[in-house]
C-alpha cells in the first residue's frame, strides 16, 4: 500500500465525522471472504459452511468516515461504504466513538492511497488497538 500527499485532517474530511467502530460483516460477506482466503477450495467451502451456520463470522474494527451515504472505511482496494444497520445487507456497525477520543491530530491524516483516492490514514496503530481492547474485549 502506497501513501502520498499526506496532509492534516480538514481538507477533504471533516474532523467531526471521523469515528472508530466495529464492523460485523453479513453472513454472505463472511462466506465469500473465507472462500477467497483459502487456496484449498475444500477448506474454504468448509469455513463458509461454518459461517452459514453462524459458528464463525467476520468482525473488524477500523477508522470510519460518517456522512449521509453511510460509514466509509478506506482499504487498499478502495473506499467501502456501509449503511451500518445491515439495511444494505453488508453488516452492522457498532461501538461507534469519535476517533478523537483515542487519536491526536498528529496520529491521523488525509492521504492519497495507491495514487487512486483520498483516504483517512492511521499513523499510529496503538490507539486503534486500545479502542479494540476497550470495546471488543480483545
Amino acid at each position: 500500500m502506497e501513501t502520498s500527499n499526506k496532509q492534516k485532517i480538514g481538507t477533504h474530511f471533516k474532523k467531526e465525522n471521523i469515528f472508530l467502530a466495529t464492523f460485523s460483516a453479513s453472513n454472505d460477506d463472511t462466506k465469500e471472504f473465507l472462500k477467497s482466503k483459502f487456496k484449498n477450495k475444500a477448506i474454504g467451502r468448509l469455513m463458509a459452511s461454518l459461517a452459514n451456520k453462524s459458528i464463525i463470522w467476520s468482525e473488524q474494527f477500523d477508522v470510519f468516515y460518517k456522512d449521509d451515504t453511510g460509514y466509509t472505511r478506506f482499504v487498499e482496494e478502495g473506499p467501502e461504504t456501509f449503511a451500518g444497520d445491515n439495511s444494505d445487507g453488508k453488516g452492522i456497525i457498532r461501538n461507534v466513538v469519535s476517533a478523537w477520543e483515542y487519536y491526536s491530530e498528529e496520529q491521523l491524516c488525509e492521504c492519497m492511497l495507491n495514487n487512486k483516492f483520498m483516504a483517512i490514514c492511521v499513523l499510529d496503530w496503538a490507539p486503534l488497538d486500545k479502542y479494540n481492547k476497550d470495546y471488543n474485549k480483545a
